[in-house]
């Protein structure tokens, strides 16, 4: 099988990995393709260019493609190499990464599957954030009515894995989210765009039924 991703991300990367275990072979669209590639060792083909330039997408072989990834770091790019994918050359499975998680599936009419960030992580991420809680990794909880909902307040170390990722690509969507995080003795309300450092906790807040 042959896949073809679409942007060098974090993301990206780990869907290459995921995909060349599965013995997929993986080629690669992004500005700085080359470099990505020869900077993180990987045996895949590397084309230098904009994900929705046509004629880029044709140098990496587009046309010979099963499947198409697009998960760069810019929705509106996605979403349109993704209808390129789909419209003009008739790529049969195109997954697309966007962040407006609200509304994302709404995109599925256009021919393509939209996944929003925290799931396009390849599962790998929320996964392991699920497995440290539960090797007792917890450091602490407490539980808070808010507006009269009851909020269980719970503060996790950070798995080093996670060092340099954004809030947005390793946030929880099993009940629980990134509520803040507590660094250097700090409370900071995390947004998504927030980077993890070392060290940090994470406060996850989940709504008790």
């Amino acid at each position: 099988m042959q896949a073809l991703v679409l942007g060098a991300s974090r993301v990206g990367l780990s869907l290459i990995h995921r995909l060349l275990e599965k013995s997929w072979e993986v080629s690669l669209v992004d500005p700085d393709a080359e470099l990505f590639v020869n900077k993180h060792h990987l045996d895949i083909r590397a084309t230098d260019g904009v994900i929705i330039d046509q004629d880029i997408l044709r140098e990496g072989n587009i046309e010979e493609m099963d499947a198409v990834f697009a998960v760069s770091e810019s929705e509106n790019q996605n979403l349109m190499a993704s209808q390129i994918a789909c419209d003009i050359f008739n790529v049969k499975q195109v997954i697309t990464r966007v962040y407006q998680s609200d509304d994302y599936h709404l995109f599925d009419d256009y021919g393509f599957v939209s996944i929003s960030s925290p799931d396009l992580t390849v599962d790998a991420i929320i996964n392991a954030l699920e497995d440290d809680t539960s090797k007792n990794d917890e450091v602490g909880s407490c539980l808070s009515n808010v507006f009269g909902h009851d909020i269980e307040f719970t503060l996790v170390d950070l798995s080093n894995d996670f060092v340099g990722a954004k809030i947005r690509e390793v946030e929880d969507t099993d009940g629980r989210h990134i509520f803040a995080i507590v660094r250097h003795e700090h409370f900071i309300l995390s947004l998504p765009t927030t980077k993890l450092e070392k060290g940090d906790k994470l406060v996850l807040a989940t709504k008790k039924s």
